[in-house]
């Protein structure tokens, strides 16, 4: 009797923990990809901007900040994982800067963020999608504007 009672506790508390698992990210670890590579994580920002990231082989983090309505996208590329942590070009203070820009009470346009960057010696790329994001079409379903509706996979 004792044992049947240990076994249906464990199931019983096994059950709940499973349910705790955070689900990944919309558009993450599927087949939806960005220049050709994987998108990794994706998150809302304020008037109607996303983030996404994707990984090089390098483990050099692309973060893509895209404005949904227009589709303008900013492009950064941090040095590899390798590099030290508190260097300007790792990962994460590229992640750190970008969030600090977008956090900030002090109004900044692509071309400052990207500005902001190259100063840290941050390789940075602007373009325009003709096509809706995974991301912006997620989270911001009715800011497609005049772009190709999204399309997994593309």
């Amino acid at each position: 009797m004792m044992q049947v009672r240990h076994i249906a506790l464990g199931i019983a508390l096994a059950g709940p923990a499973s349910a705790l698992t955070p689900l990944p990210p919309p558009c993450a670890y599927g087949e939806d990809q960005v220049d050709g590579r994987q998108i990794t994580y994706t998150t809302r920002e304020a008037n109607q901007f996303v983030t996404y990231e994707a990984y090089t082989k390098r483990q050099q983090v692309l973060l893509y900040l895209e404005h949904c309505p227009s589709g303008k996208i900013l492009r950064s590329k941090s040095a590899p994982d390798s590099v030290q942590p508190d260097s300007p070009r790792s990962p994460s203070s590229v992640l750190d800067t970008v969030e600090a820009v977008l956090t900030s009470d002090q109004p900044y346009t692509m071309g400052d963020i990207q500005r902001v960057l190259k100063e840290q010696g941050v390789a940075t790329r602007r373009f325009t999608s003709k096509a809706e994001s995974c991301a912006c079409q997620h989270y911001f379903p009715d800011a497609r504007g005049s772009k190709a509706p999204y399309e997994m996979g593309q």
